[in-house]
C-alpha cells in the first residue's frame, strides 16, 4: 500500500475531508490533494506537519506499526517541583547561573 492510500485511511479514521486534513496540518489544500491523489509524496516539511496531528510516520511510510502515535504518558509535577520552577523563574540571572552550577555538581555526584 502506498502513502496516498494511507493518507486516505487517516481521513477515514478521523472522519476528515481533505479540507479538514489540510486545516489540521497547515498543509495547503491543493498540496494535500496531490498527496492523497498520489500525484506526489510529502516532503520532509509535509511529513512533519502530518506527524503533528498524531500520525505515526513509520506507519505512513512503511505500513508497519500503528496508524497513530501513542500519547506519551504525561508526568505531573509535584507541588514542590512547581514551586521550585516558579521561584527559579523569578530569580535574577546570576542566581540562576549559581543554581545551574550547583545542580550540575549535585547530579554528577549521584
Amino acid at each position: 500500500m502506498c502513502i496516498s492510500k494511507r493518507l486516505r485511511q487517516i481521513c477515514k479514521a478521523k472522519n476528515w475531508k481533505i479540507k479538514d486534513f489540510a486545516e489540521q496540518t497547515g498543509i495547503a489544500y491543493r498540496t494535500l490533494q496531490g498527496y492523497v491523489g498520489g500525484e506526489r509524496e510529502p516532503n520532509a516539511e509535509g511529513m512533519a506537519a502530518i506527524a503533528k496531528v498524531g500520525v505515526n510516520l513509520n506507519w505512513l511510510v512503511s505500513g508497519k506499526g500503528e496508524m497513530f502515535q501513542s500519547e506519551p504518558q504525561k508526568t505531573l509535577m509535584s507541588e514542590q517541583e512547581t514551586k521550585l520552577i516558579s521561584d527559579y523563574r523569578t530569580m535574577p540571572e546570576n542566581l540562576k547561573d549559581a543554581f545551574s552550577i550547583s545542580f550540575k555538581k549535585i547530579s554528577e555526584k549521584q
